[in-house]
């Protein structure tokens, strides 16, 4: 049977808390907790009841949001 290949070991810095995502956006940290409830925002993991944003899913929803002009 063929090995599969070994997954990559994401550190803590690849994550982001809500406080620190709250940060990043300068918004509320209610805010994202009001987005997780209603499915807004990027996508998130809950790890022993820890919510924590994958970098990487932070980043991508940032690209999707990008404004690159006003109306």
């Amino acid at each position: 049977m063929p090995r599969l290949p070994r997954l990559k070991t994401m550190t803590s810095s690849e994550f982001l808390t809500t406080p620190q995502l709250a940060d990043r956006w300068h918004i509320h940290q209610n805010t994202l907790i009001k987005w997780r409830k209603i499915g807004k925002g990027p996508f998130f993991t809950r790890i022993e009841g820890n919510v924590l944003y994958s970098l990487a899913e932070v980043e991508l929803y940032e690209q999707a949001n990008l404004i690159t002009h006003e109306p």
